[in-house]
Protein backbone atom coordinates (compact mmCIF):
# COMPACT_ATOMS: atom_id res chain seq x y z
CA UNK A 1 0.00 0.00 0.00
CA UNK A 2 1.52 3.22 -0.91
CA UNK A 3 1.68 6.59 1.43
CA UNK A 4 -0.90 8.25 -0.46
CA UNK A 5 -3.72 5.71 -0.07
CA UNK A 6 -2.19 4.92 4.00
CA UNK A 7 -2.50 8.56 4.63
CA UNK A 8 -6.04 8.83 3.01
CA UNK A 9 -7.30 5.71 5.14
CA UNK A 10 -5.90 7.15 8.04
CA UNK A 11 -7.68 10.37 7.99
CA UNK A 12 -11.16 8.75 7.69
CA UNK A 13 -10.84 5.53 9.19
CA UNK A 14 -10.90 6.13 13.17
CA UNK A 15 -10.27 2.35 13.98
CA UNK A 16 -6.68 2.85 11.43
CA UNK A 17 -6.00 6.12 13.35
CA UNK A 18 -6.24 4.11 16.98
CA UNK A 19 -3.70 1.48 15.47
CA UNK A 20 -1.48 4.43 14.30
CA UNK A 21 -1.08 6.49 17.92
CA UNK A 22 -0.96 3.73 19.83
CA UNK A 23 2.45 2.48 18.38
CA UNK A 24 2.93 6.15 18.42
CA UNK A 25 2.53 6.33 22.34
CA UNK A 26 3.24 2.65 22.97
CA UNK A 27 6.27 2.04 20.80
CA UNK A 28 7.69 -0.49 23.15
CA UNK A 29 4.31 -2.62 23.16
CA UNK A 30 2.71 -5.07 21.03
CA UNK A 31 -0.99 -3.83 19.43
CA UNK A 32 -3.41 -6.62 20.13
CA UNK A 33 -6.51 -6.12 17.40
CA UNK A 34 -10.07 -7.22 19.31
CA UNK A 35 -13.25 -6.55 18.79
CA UNK A 36 -13.95 -4.29 21.63
CA UNK A 37 -11.83 -1.50 19.83
CA UNK A 38 -14.21 -1.67 17.13
CA UNK A 39 -16.91 -1.13 19.14
CA UNK A 40 -15.56 1.48 20.92
CA UNK A 41 -14.05 3.35 17.89
CA UNK A 42 -17.69 2.63 16.34
CA UNK A 43 -19.85 4.29 19.44
CA UNK A 44 -17.40 7.52 19.17
CA UNK A 45 -18.08 7.84 15.54
CA UNK A 46 -21.86 8.01 16.51
CA UNK A 47 -21.04 11.20 19.01
CA UNK A 48 -18.85 12.50 16.41
CA UNK A 49 -21.95 12.20 13.77
CA UNK A 50 -24.26 13.36 15.64
CA UNK A 51 -26.62 10.50 16.18
CA UNK A 52 -26.11 11.31 20.31
CA UNK A 53 -24.46 13.39 22.52
CA UNK A 54 -24.08 11.30 25.43
CA UNK A 55 -21.98 8.31 25.72
CA UNK A 56 -20.70 6.49 29.39
CA UNK A 57 -18.10 3.44 28.54
CA UNK A 58 -17.13 1.43 31.19
CA UNK A 59 -14.65 -1.23 30.52
CA UNK A 60 -11.86 -2.87 32.50
CA UNK A 61 -8.53 -1.27 33.20
CA UNK A 62 -5.55 -1.80 30.83
CA UNK A 63 -7.61 -2.14 27.66
CA UNK A 64 -6.62 0.78 25.43
CA UNK A 65 -9.97 2.83 26.78
CA UNK A 66 -7.57 6.11 27.51
CA UNK A 67 -5.85 6.18 24.49
CA UNK A 68 -8.64 5.40 22.21
CA UNK A 69 -10.91 8.27 23.57
CA UNK A 70 -8.46 10.57 25.64
CA UNK A 71 -5.91 10.63 23.05
CA UNK A 72 -6.46 9.13 19.53
CA UNK A 73 -10.22 10.60 19.79
CA UNK A 74 -9.18 14.20 20.30
CA UNK A 75 -6.35 14.42 18.35
CA UNK A 76 -9.05 13.20 15.46
CA UNK A 77 -11.39 15.65 15.98
CA UNK A 78 -8.47 18.56 16.10
CA UNK A 79 -7.36 16.94 12.87
CA UNK A 80 -11.08 17.17 10.70
CA UNK A 81 -11.55 20.57 13.27
CA UNK A 82 -9.48 22.65 14.52
CA UNK A 83 -11.52 24.94 15.75
CA UNK A 84 -13.01 22.24 18.26
CA UNK A 85 -12.75 23.47 22.01
CA UNK A 86 -12.12 20.19 24.47
CA UNK A 87 -12.04 20.09 27.99
CA UNK A 88 -10.61 16.69 29.47
CA UNK A 89 -11.16 15.69 33.09
CA UNK A 90 -9.65 12.93 34.77
CA UNK A 91 -9.21 12.08 39.26
CA UNK A 92 -5.70 13.59 39.46
CA UNK A 93 -3.34 16.25 37.62
CA UNK A 94 -0.45 13.20 36.95
CA UNK A 95 -2.84 11.45 35.24
CA UNK A 96 -4.32 14.21 33.40
CA UNK A 97 -0.82 15.39 32.57
CA UNK A 98 0.12 11.65 30.88
CA UNK A 99 -3.29 11.67 28.61
CA UNK A 100 -2.67 15.84 27.30
CA UNK A 101 1.34 14.71 26.79
CA UNK A 102 0.43 11.50 24.77
CA UNK A 103 -2.28 13.71 22.46
CA UNK A 104 0.09 16.82 21.88
CA UNK A 105 2.69 13.76 21.26
CA UNK A 106 0.50 13.10 18.68
CA UNK A 107 -0.69 16.46 17.39
CA UNK A 108 3.12 17.47 16.91
CA UNK A 109 4.50 14.29 15.38
CA UNK A 110 5.29 14.43 11.78
CA UNK A 111 2.85 11.68 10.03
CA UNK A 112 -0.11 12.92 11.87
CA UNK A 113 1.20 16.91 10.19
CA UNK A 114 1.32 15.32 7.21
CA UNK A 115 -2.31 14.23 7.84
CA UNK A 116 -3.66 17.10 8.58
CA UNK A 117 -1.34 20.26 7.70
CA UNK A 118 -4.28 22.18 8.58
CA UNK A 119 -3.87 21.77 12.50
CA UNK A 120 -1.48 23.55 13.46
CA UNK A 121 -0.51 24.18 17.24
CA UNK A 122 -0.04 27.65 18.56
CA UNK A 123 3.07 29.07 19.60
CA UNK A 124 1.49 31.51 22.18
CA UNK A 125 -0.14 28.02 23.82
CA UNK A 126 1.35 25.07 24.32
CA UNK A 127 1.62 23.99 27.43
CA UNK A 128 0.93 20.38 27.90
CA UNK A 129 -2.20 20.63 30.01
CA UNK A 130 -3.67 23.67 27.81
CA UNK A 131 -2.49 23.88 24.14
CA UNK A 132 -4.38 25.63 21.29
CA UNK A 133 -4.67 25.78 17.69
CA UNK A 134 -4.19 28.72 15.17
CA UNK A 135 -7.81 28.41 14.57
CA UNK A 136 -8.92 28.74 18.41
CA UNK A 137 -9.72 25.40 18.99
CA UNK A 138 -7.75 22.83 21.31
CA UNK A 139 -7.43 20.24 24.52
CA UNK A 140 -7.96 21.73 28.32
CA UNK A 141 -6.83 19.41 30.63
CA UNK A 142 -7.81 19.63 34.07
CA UNK A 143 -8.72 17.20 37.79
CA UNK A 144 -11.75 16.80 39.32
CA UNK A 145 -12.37 19.49 41.41
CA UNK A 146 -9.57 21.79 40.04
CA UNK A 147 -10.42 25.13 38.44
CA UNK A 148 -12.49 26.11 35.44
CA UNK A 149 -13.57 29.63 35.50
CA UNK A 150 -13.86 30.99 32.04
CA UNK A 151 -13.37 27.77 29.88
CA UNK A 152 -15.57 26.13 27.72
CA UNK A 153 -15.66 22.99 25.69
CA UNK A 154 -17.64 21.68 22.61
CA UNK A 155 -16.54 18.05 24.06
CA UNK A 156 -16.69 17.18 27.94
CA UNK A 157 -14.01 13.72 28.04
CA UNK A 158 -14.47 12.40 31.43
CA UNK A 159 -11.81 9.62 31.92
CA UNK A 160 -11.88 7.70 34.98
CA UNK A 161 -13.02 10.84 37.63
CA UNK A 162 -12.29 8.96 40.55
CA UNK A 163 -9.65 6.46 41.39
CA UNK A 164 -10.48 2.39 42.91
CA UNK A 165 -8.67 3.19 45.83
CA UNK A 166 -11.62 5.64 47.15
CA UNK A 167 -14.13 3.05 46.30
CA UNK A 168 -15.71 3.01 49.37
CA UNK A 169 -15.62 7.36 50.25
CA UNK A 170 -18.89 8.10 50.49
CA UNK A 171 -17.12 11.75 50.80
CA UNK A 172 -15.38 11.07 47.39
CA UNK A 173 -18.05 9.81 45.55
CA UNK A 174 -20.18 12.95 46.25
CA UNK A 175 -17.68 15.41 45.81
CA UNK A 176 -17.45 14.01 42.08
CA UNK A 177 -20.90 13.70 41.41
CA UNK A 178 -21.28 17.53 42.93
CA UNK A 179 -18.88 18.45 40.92
CA UNK A 180 -19.92 17.08 37.78
CA UNK A 181 -23.82 18.84 37.97
CA UNK A 182 -22.54 22.27 39.71
CA UNK A 183 -19.50 23.18 37.66
CA UNK A 184 -18.47 21.01 35.23
CA UNK A 185 -22.30 20.33 32.72
CA UNK A 186 -22.07 24.23 32.77
CA UNK A 187 -18.86 24.10 31.05
CA UNK A 188 -20.70 22.80 27.68
CA UNK A 189 -20.62 25.94 24.80
CA UNK A 190 -24.30 24.42 23.86
CA UNK A 191 -26.22 22.14 25.88
CA UNK A 192 -27.79 21.23 23.09
CA UNK A 193 -25.03 20.26 20.49
CA UNK A 194 -21.78 19.66 23.22
CA UNK A 195 -20.72 16.40 23.62
CA UNK A 196 -20.29 14.51 26.80
CA UNK A 197 -18.31 11.09 26.91
CA UNK A 198 -17.38 9.54 30.21
CA UNK A 199 -15.00 6.33 30.41
CA UNK A 200 -14.65 4.46 33.26
CA UNK A 201 -14.43 1.65 35.75
CA UNK A 202 -17.23 0.62 37.74
CA UNK A 203 -16.13 1.15 41.79
CA UNK A 204 -19.65 1.68 43.30
CA UNK A 205 -23.06 1.91 42.65
CA UNK A 206 -23.20 5.45 43.41
CA UNK A 207 -20.37 6.68 41.55
CA UNK A 208 -20.97 9.04 38.01
CA UNK A 209 -21.93 6.44 35.91
CA UNK A 210 -24.63 5.17 38.34
CA UNK A 211 -25.25 9.31 39.00
CA UNK A 212 -25.21 9.66 35.64
CA UNK A 213 -27.87 7.08 34.49
CA UNK A 214 -29.71 8.17 37.44
CA UNK A 215 -30.05 11.33 35.76
CA UNK A 216 -32.34 12.96 33.36
CA UNK A 217 -30.08 12.62 30.69
CA UNK A 218 -30.28 10.42 28.07
CA UNK A 219 -26.33 8.55 27.91
CA UNK A 220 -26.11 6.03 26.00
CA UNK A 221 -24.63 2.93 27.71
CA UNK A 222 -21.91 0.55 27.00
CA UNK A 223 -21.00 -1.65 29.64
CA UNK A 224 -18.07 -4.19 28.81
CA UNK A 225 -16.95 -7.09 30.83
CA UNK A 226 -13.64 -8.89 31.34
CA UNK A 227 -15.87 -12.03 31.21
CA UNK A 228 -19.23 -12.17 29.60
CA UNK A 229 -21.75 -13.15 32.29
CA UNK A 230 -25.02 -13.63 29.48
CA UNK A 231 -24.39 -14.63 25.75
CA UNK A 232 -24.04 -11.27 24.67
CA UNK A 233 -24.48 -8.78 21.02
CA UNK A 234 -22.80 -6.22 19.57
CA UNK A 235 -23.81 -3.99 16.52
CA UNK A 236 -20.82 -2.26 15.11
CA UNK A 237 -21.31 0.74 12.90
CA UNK A 238 -19.25 -0.02 9.45
CA UNK A 239 -19.29 2.55 6.42
CA UNK A 240 -20.32 -0.97 4.41
CA UNK A 241 -22.94 -1.14 7.20
CA UNK A 242 -23.64 -2.42 10.49
CA UNK A 243 -22.03 -5.58 11.84
CA UNK A 244 -23.18 -7.73 14.57
CA UNK A 245 -20.76 -9.63 16.84
CA UNK A 246 -21.36 -12.42 19.33
CA UNK A 247 -19.64 -13.20 22.62
CA UNK A 248 -20.79 -16.43 24.54
CA UNK A 249 -21.50 -16.67 28.12
CA UNK A 250 -17.95 -17.44 29.97
CA UNK A 251 -15.88 -15.77 27.48
CA UNK A 252 -12.86 -13.69 28.25
CA UNK A 253 -13.04 -10.17 26.69
CA UNK A 254 -9.61 -9.95 24.84
CA UNK A 255 -7.92 -14.24 24.92
CA UNK A 256 -4.82 -13.07 23.23
CA UNK A 257 -4.35 -10.10 26.12
CA UNK A 258 -6.20 -12.02 29.23
CA UNK A 259 -7.10 -15.47 28.90
CA UNK A 260 -9.58 -17.14 31.63
CA UNK A 261 -7.20 -18.53 33.62
CA UNK A 262 -5.51 -15.16 33.43
CA UNK A 263 -8.73 -13.47 34.64
CA UNK A 264 -9.60 -15.99 37.52
CA UNK A 265 -6.06 -15.27 39.09
CA UNK A 266 -6.91 -11.43 38.84
CA UNK A 267 -9.90 -12.24 40.46
CA UNK A 268 -8.68 -14.46 43.06
CA UNK A 269 -6.22 -11.98 43.99
CA UNK A 270 -7.70 -8.55 44.25
CA UNK A 271 -11.06 -10.57 45.61
CA UNK A 272 -14.23 -11.41 44.11
CA UNK A 273 -15.51 -8.23 45.51
CA UNK A 274 -13.67 -5.45 43.87
CA UNK A 275 -13.29 -7.91 40.07
CA UNK A 276 -17.09 -7.78 39.71
CA UNK A 277 -16.88 -3.72 39.74
CA UNK A 278 -13.54 -2.72 38.35
CA UNK A 279 -13.58 -6.02 35.92
CA UNK A 280 -16.98 -6.96 35.16
CA UNK A 281 -18.70 -3.44 35.61
CA UNK A 282 -21.00 -4.64 38.21
CA UNK A 283 -20.48 -2.44 41.54
CA UNK A 284 -21.15 -6.01 43.41
CA UNK A 285 -21.03 -9.52 42.61
CA UNK A 286 -23.90 -10.59 40.57
CA UNK A 287 -24.29 -13.32 42.73
CA UNK A 288 -23.91 -10.75 45.91
CA UNK A 289 -21.01 -9.03 48.10
CA UNK A 290 -20.76 -9.61 51.79
CA UNK A 291 -24.09 -11.85 51.77
CA UNK A 292 -24.29 -14.29 48.24
CA UNK A 293 -27.63 -15.10 45.98
CA UNK A 294 -27.07 -18.90 46.91
CA UNK A 295 -27.01 -18.59 50.86
CA UNK A 296 -30.75 -17.53 50.73
CA UNK A 297 -32.82 -20.11 52.55
CA UNK A 298 -36.51 -20.27 52.33
CA UNK A 299 -39.76 -21.31 54.65
CA UNK A 300 -43.33 -21.18 53.85
CA UNK A 301 -45.30 -18.83 56.00
CA UNK A 302 -48.73 -20.50 56.19
CA UNK A 303 -46.45 -23.76 57.04
CA UNK A 304 -44.39 -21.80 59.32
CA UNK A 305 -47.59 -20.44 61.38
CA UNK A 306 -49.23 -23.99 61.23
CA UNK A 307 -46.35 -25.54 63.24
CA UNK A 308 -46.38 -22.81 65.60
CA UNK A 309 -49.57 -23.55 66.35
CA UNK A 310 -49.60 -27.21 66.51
CA UNK A 311 -46.91 -26.78 69.08
CA UNK A 312 -44.16 -28.35 67.03
CA UNK A 313 -41.66 -25.00 66.72
CA UNK A 314 -41.56 -23.47 70.01
CA UNK A 315 -41.13 -19.49 69.55
CA UNK A 316 -38.77 -17.86 72.24
CA UNK A 317 -38.97 -14.46 70.99
CA UNK A 318 -41.54 -12.16 68.42
CA UNK A 319 -38.81 -8.89 67.28
CA UNK A 320 -39.43 -5.64 65.14
CA UNK A 321 -35.74 -4.08 64.19
CA UNK A 322 -36.04 -0.69 63.38
CA UNK A 323 -33.07 1.79 61.37
CA UNK A 324 -34.69 4.96 61.85
CA UNK A 325 -34.54 8.11 60.28
CA UNK A 326 -36.04 11.72 60.30
CA UNK A 327 -35.91 13.33 57.25
CA UNK A 328 -38.25 12.89 53.91
CA UNK A 329 -35.62 14.26 51.67
CA UNK A 330 -34.56 12.15 48.80
CA UNK A 331 -30.76 12.12 49.91
CA UNK A 332 -32.22 10.92 53.10
CA UNK A 333 -32.25 7.15 54.27
CA UNK A 334 -35.47 5.40 54.59
CA UNK A 335 -36.84 3.80 58.08
CA UNK A 336 -36.83 0.60 57.90
CA UNK A 337 -38.65 -2.48 60.28
CA UNK A 338 -37.68 -6.10 60.05
CA UNK A 339 -40.12 -8.28 62.24
CA UNK A 340 -39.04 -11.71 62.62
CA UNK A 341 -39.84 -14.62 64.62
CA UNK A 342 -36.99 -16.82 66.39
CA UNK A 343 -37.65 -20.43 67.83
CA UNK A 344 -35.94 -22.36 70.51
CA UNK A 345 -33.62 -23.90 67.90
CA UNK A 346 -31.75 -20.51 67.21
CA UNK A 347 -33.76 -20.07 63.87
CA UNK A 348 -34.54 -16.77 63.15
CA UNK A 349 -37.68 -16.36 60.57
CA UNK A 350 -38.01 -12.90 58.57
CA UNK A 351 -41.51 -12.29 58.48
CA UNK A 352 -42.08 -8.76 56.93
CA UNK A 353 -40.17 -6.05 56.00
CA UNK A 354 -41.24 -2.59 56.04
CA UNK A 355 -39.50 0.40 54.19
CA UNK A 356 -41.05 3.88 54.26
CA UNK A 357 -39.40 7.87 54.44
CA UNK A 358 -41.41 9.08 57.63
CA UNK A 359 -41.13 12.89 59.36
CA UNK A 360 -40.83 12.04 63.25
CA UNK A 361 -44.62 12.23 64.44
CA UNK A 362 -45.61 9.73 61.30
CA UNK A 363 -42.32 7.60 62.55
CA UNK A 364 -43.78 7.21 66.12
CA UNK A 365 -47.15 6.71 65.04
CA UNK A 366 -45.84 4.01 62.67
CA UNK A 367 -44.09 2.22 65.48
CA UNK A 368 -46.77 2.12 67.65
CA UNK A 369 -49.15 0.67 64.97
CA UNK A 370 -46.99 -2.08 63.59
CA UNK A 371 -45.60 -3.11 67.61
CA UNK A 372 -49.60 -2.95 68.39
CA UNK A 373 -50.19 -4.79 65.43
CA UNK A 374 -47.93 -7.20 65.57
CA UNK A 375 -48.44 -8.32 69.22
CA UNK A 376 -52.54 -8.50 68.90
CA UNK A 377 -51.52 -10.67 65.66
CA UNK A 378 -49.29 -13.02 67.91
CA UNK A 379 -50.65 -12.85 71.33
CA UNK A 380 -47.50 -12.17 72.42
CA UNK A 381 -45.13 -9.29 73.39
CA UNK A 382 -42.74 -8.01 71.23
CA UNK A 383 -38.95 -6.74 71.24
CA UNK A 384 -38.59 -3.75 69.68
CA UNK A 385 -35.13 -2.66 68.87
CA UNK A 386 -33.49 0.64 68.23
CA UNK A 387 -30.13 2.13 68.02
CA UNK A 388 -29.39 4.44 70.97
CA UNK A 389 -28.08 7.43 68.73
CA UNK A 390 -29.23 10.53 66.65
CA UNK A 391 -32.86 10.60 66.45
CA UNK A 392 -33.38 6.89 68.02
CA UNK A 393 -32.80 7.94 71.57
CA UNK A 394 -35.43 10.21 71.08
CA UNK A 395 -37.41 7.78 69.53
CA UNK A 396 -37.11 5.61 72.37
CA UNK A 397 -37.59 8.48 74.93
CA UNK A 398 -40.85 9.10 73.29
CA UNK A 399 -42.08 5.73 73.48
CA UNK A 400 -41.33 4.93 76.80
CA UNK A 401 -42.66 8.17 77.91
CA UNK A 402 -45.80 8.57 75.79
CA UNK A 403 -46.79 4.74 74.65
CA UNK A 404 -45.87 2.72 77.48
CA UNK A 405 -43.47 0.63 74.69
CA UNK A 406 -40.29 -0.28 75.94
CA UNK A 407 -37.53 -0.34 73.22
CA UNK A 408 -34.31 -2.43 73.45
CA UNK A 409 -31.82 0.69 73.12
CA UNK A 410 -28.75 -1.12 70.89
CA UNK A 411 -25.16 0.18 71.03
CA UNK A 412 -23.14 -0.62 68.27
CA UNK A 413 -19.29 -1.49 68.63
CA UNK A 414 -18.49 -1.58 65.35
CA UNK A 415 -18.72 -0.23 61.96
CA UNK A 416 -21.85 -1.17 59.49
CA UNK A 417 -19.76 -3.52 57.25
CA UNK A 418 -18.56 -5.32 60.53
CA UNK A 419 -21.66 -5.88 62.17
CA UNK A 420 -23.33 -7.43 58.39
CA UNK A 421 -20.51 -9.52 58.35
CA UNK A 422 -20.40 -10.51 61.89
CA UNK A 423 -23.57 -12.33 61.34
CA UNK A 424 -23.06 -12.98 57.72
CA UNK A 425 -23.01 -16.98 58.80
CA UNK A 426 -26.18 -16.82 59.87
CA UNK A 427 -27.45 -16.17 56.61
CA UNK A 428 -24.88 -19.14 55.17
CA UNK A 429 -25.79 -21.58 57.27
CA UNK A 430 -29.23 -21.31 56.80
CA UNK A 431 -30.38 -19.90 60.94
CA UNK A 432 -31.90 -16.78 59.19
CA UNK A 433 -34.79 -17.61 56.84
CA UNK A 434 -36.79 -15.99 54.48
CA UNK A 435 -40.44 -16.20 53.07
CA UNK A 436 -40.73 -18.20 49.52
CA UNK A 437 -43.76 -16.71 48.07
CA UNK A 438 -42.66 -13.38 46.33
CA UNK A 439 -43.19 -10.99 48.85
CA UNK A 440 -43.77 -7.25 47.77
CA UNK A 441 -40.79 -5.94 49.51
CA UNK A 442 -37.62 -8.74 48.57
CA UNK A 443 -36.51 -7.55 45.51
CA UNK A 444 -35.49 -4.35 47.22
CA UNK A 445 -34.64 -5.96 50.19
CA UNK A 446 -32.57 -9.28 48.07
CA UNK A 447 -31.08 -6.26 46.04
CA UNK A 448 -29.48 -4.32 48.99
CA UNK A 449 -28.73 -7.34 51.02
CA UNK A 450 -26.67 -8.51 47.59
CA UNK A 451 -24.79 -5.01 46.69
CA UNK A 452 -23.95 -3.95 50.90
CA UNK A 453 -21.98 -1.95 51.07
CA UNK A 454 -21.79 -0.38 47.63
CA UNK A 455 -24.97 0.92 47.61
CA UNK A 456 -27.09 4.21 48.00
CA UNK A 457 -29.12 3.26 51.10
CA UNK A 458 -28.17 0.52 53.78
CA UNK A 459 -31.02 0.96 56.07
CA UNK A 460 -32.16 -2.51 55.57
CA UNK A 461 -28.95 -4.08 55.92
CA UNK A 462 -28.31 -2.45 59.24
CA UNK A 463 -31.86 -3.61 60.59
CA UNK A 464 -30.87 -6.95 59.84
CA UNK A 465 -27.49 -6.61 61.14
CA UNK A 466 -28.99 -5.53 64.39
CA UNK A 467 -31.77 -8.40 64.51
CA UNK A 468 -29.37 -11.47 64.06
CA UNK A 469 -27.11 -9.82 66.76
CA UNK A 470 -29.86 -9.53 69.06
CA UNK A 471 -29.63 -12.11 71.72
CA UNK A 472 -32.78 -12.21 73.38
CA UNK A 473 -33.09 -12.04 77.06
CA UNK A 474 -35.76 -11.98 79.81
CA UNK A 475 -34.42 -10.17 82.96
CA UNK A 476 -36.31 -9.53 85.98
CA UNK A 477 -34.75 -6.57 86.71
CA UNK A 478 -36.99 -5.17 83.49
CA UNK A 479 -39.60 -4.75 86.31
CA UNK A 480 -37.94 -1.98 87.87
CA UNK A 481 -37.97 0.26 84.76
CA UNK A 482 -41.53 -0.80 83.17
CA UNK A 483 -44.92 -1.34 84.25
CA UNK A 484 -45.19 -4.87 86.28
CA UNK A 485 -48.36 -5.81 85.00
CA UNK A 486 -46.52 -6.01 81.37
CA UNK A 487 -43.54 -7.82 82.54
CA UNK A 488 -45.34 -10.43 83.87
CA UNK A 489 -47.89 -11.01 81.34
CA UNK A 490 -44.97 -11.15 79.01
CA UNK A 491 -43.48 -13.63 81.21
CA UNK A 492 -47.18 -15.78 80.85
CA UNK A 493 -47.17 -15.49 77.33
CA UNK A 494 -43.65 -16.34 76.43
CA UNK A 495 -43.72 -19.43 78.66
CA UNK A 496 -47.49 -20.70 77.06
CA UNK A 497 -47.19 -20.00 73.98
CA UNK A 498 -46.78 -22.58 71.62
Amino acid sequence: MNRDMLNAILRIDFKSFVQKVFNEVSPSSEYLDNWHIDLICSELMAVENGEYNRLIINLPPRYMKSIICSVAFLAFILGHNPKASIVCVSYNDSLSEKLALDCKKVIESEWYKELFPQTKLSKNKKAVLDFETIDGGGRFSTSVNGTLTGRGGDYLIIDDPIKPADTNSDLQRNKVNEWYGNTLYSRLNNKNTGKIIVIMQRIHEEDLTGYLLNSQENFKHIKIQAIAEDDEKWVIRTKHGDKVLTRNKGEALHPSRENIDRLKKVRDFMGEYNFAGQYQQNPAPKDGGIIKRKWFKKYNKEELLKRINEGSINIVALIQSWDTACKIEQHNDYSVCITALKDSEGKTYIFNVYRKKLEFPNLIKQIVAMHNYTKEKFKRSVDVLIEDKASGTQIIQTLKQNHNIYPKAIKPEYDKQSRLMGVSHLIENGSCLFPDNEEAWWMDFENELLKFPKVKHDDQCDALSQLLNFQHTVCIYDVLYTNTEFILADLISRTNFG
